[in-house]
């Protein structure tokens, strides 16, 4: 089954091992299990219980039962299985989702590919490489995700793309 990132282990929260996990986009509410991943190490984990705190998610996982095992975890990728997580929330998208999508102007020029993503805290943001090096796009409602069609559509305001009328300049 494939695997797609929700999130990653910012914190510990308190001191019974739940793991503070940010950019989760509420893929954990309905997941039974996760893969924790880093450095090429894979752990497959039983979500015991997860809930929205703050700007995070408090998770507790089987085998992570102190603060000092939800420490250790700090930095690691969170994954699941894509058919455990169903469809994103209205308004929001897994950022597996927009990796590698192309992101054009209204007008159809073409800006670059979704390489990455950023958490904010409060937008998150687009990181788009294309012809003119990397541009970070907010995905504000001047964004429109078009998942059907495979693409992200820019109505930028001025100057975030560099030019007048927010189209790259020559």
């Amino acid at each position: 089954m494939p695997l797609l990132r929700v999130g990653t282990v910012v914190r510990a929260i308190g001191l019974k091992g739940y793991l503070g996990v940010g950019g989760s986009q509420g893929g954990l509410a309905v997941v039974s299990r996760v893969v924790l991943r880093r450095a090429g190490v894979d752990e497959v984990r039983q979500v015991l219980e997860a809930r929205p705190q703050g700007r995070v998610w408090a998770v507790r996982l089987d085998g992570i039962s102190d603060r000092d095992a939800a420490d250790a975890k700090v930095g690691w990728e969170v994954l699941a299985e894509r058919s455990e997580l169903g469809e994103a929330a209205a308004g929001s998208h897994y950022w597996a989702d927009l990796e590698g999508l192309p992101v054009v102007t209204v007008d159809g020029v073409a800006v670059g590919t979704v390489t990455g993503l950023m958490e904010t805290g409060a937008v998150d943001v687009l990181v788009v490489t294309g012809p003119r090096g990397e541009s970070l796009i907010p995905l504000a409602p001047y964004v429109e995700v078009d998942l059907d069609g495979r693409r992200i559509v820019v109505d930028p305001p001025e100057g975030l793309l560099g030019g007048a009328g927010g189209e790259p300049e020559d």
